[in-house]
């Protein structure tokens, strides 16, 4: 072997072809993990939290819209809702979004549908933080008067 046969087998190395069709598949796959994994970790919590707050404000929409099934023989809860602030509007709206998914909505609306106001208040008890009864106690205490 000559000299410069020796420098090209040298520089060349023993594969010659470096950029394999398997080297590109795993560089693709590494890169397709890295992306699907950065937007689990990042993009979806956004997203659900946004879904979830969407979600609340159309709750309220409902219960605003449904105050007679609300109310039933009261019209001083009717009238309590219908004069919700905005700001308070938005307060029980962050503390739906808080606290929603799938089956506590269904179980919600069904106690609501039914009347059920033992039932809302167990469940109120066990299910949101003492901050979050206060302050829907205070809201309530702003519209009861």
């Amino acid at each position: 072997m000559s000299k410069n046969n020796r420098k090209k087998v040298y520089r060349n190395g023993s594969n010659p072809e470096k950029n394999t069709a398997f080297g590109k598949v795993m560089i693709s796959i590494i890169i397709i993990g890295i992306v699907i994994l950065l937007f689990i970790n990042f993009v979806l919590p956004v997203v659900k939290k946004k879904v979830a707050n969407v979600a609340a404000q159309k709750t309220v929409e409902i219960l605003s819209d449904n105050i007679e099934k609300i109310s039933g023989e009261n019209p001083e809860v009717a009238k309590m809702i219908e004069s919700l602030s905005e700001e308070d509007k938005e307060t029980v709206t962050r503390i739906i979004s808080d606290h929603m998914d799938a089956g506590t909505v269904t179980e919600v609306m069904e106690y609501v549908k039914d009347g059920d106001k033992d039932a809302l208040i167990d469940y109120a008890q066990e299910n949101l933080s003492p901050s979050e009864v206060s302050e829907l106690l205070n809201i309530y205490g702003k519209y009861a008067e």
